[in-house]
């Protein structure tokens, strides 16, 4: 049951302006109540690593948190420690900062990744960091992003995996001299991809 600390009318079941961290910790660990987690994660006072834990259910709210980039000044390194669930959800969200994307890429778990490439809105800048990556399907993905410039598209439609350049082929806006070098691509797959767009 939580403390007098914690209640604040007319809402008597959400934290107080002045709960405590720990008092926020036994709120979120004795209650499965949605609104009050959400209210948690908002809350100026949660600790860091309690964030972490909401963000996967709460990525707004975490983000809305006012605390959140003093935290980020002072425990940077445990939010780099977030699992890539937390911070694939936070990346996610469209009006996601930009530092967490750049935390989302350097994340050691792909997922986390992967919900930057799939965001709606992508600068050069961040498609060319995810085209650069290893992960062959994430370069696919990045094939597909309707951001992507002729720059990248050229560099995508010499990629070394077929599988990229298949993602490519199935572009309407293949500059003529990439739709030229498809046509004759070593796979029949991406020619006959070509053959079938005339």
């Amino acid at each position: 049951m939580p403390g007098p600390a914690l209640l604040t009318p007319p809402n008597l079941d959400l934290p107080a302006p002045q709960a405590t961290a720990a008092e926020l910790v036994r709120l979120a660990h004795d209650t499965t109540a949605p609104h009050l987690l959400e209210a948690v994660a908002r809350h100026p006072n949660t600790p860091v690593t309690l964030l972490g834990e909401l963000a996967p259910r709460y990525p707004e709210a975490v983000l809305d948190n006012p605390a959140l980039p003093l935290l980020r000044l002072a425990h940077g390194q445990q939010i780099k420690a977030w699992t890539g669930l937390a911070v694939s959800r936070l990346a996610a969200v469209d009006t996601a900062p930009e530092w967490v994307q750049e935390l989302a890429m350097r994340h050691p778990e792909p997922q986390a990744r992967w919900a930057v490439v799939w965001r709606a809105r992508l600068s050069q800048e961040r498609l060319k960091q995810l085209a650069g990556r290893s992960e062959w399907q994430l370069r696919a993905a990045v094939a597909q992003h309707s951001d992507l410039n002729a720059e990248l598209i050229t560099q995508l439609s010499a990629d070394a995996e077929y599988s990229v350049r298949l993602a490519v082929s199935a572009r309407s806006d293949l500059p003529p001299e990439v739709r030229g070098r498809l046509r004759k691509d070593p796979h029949p797959l991406i020619r006959r991809r070509l053959q079938m767009s005339v």
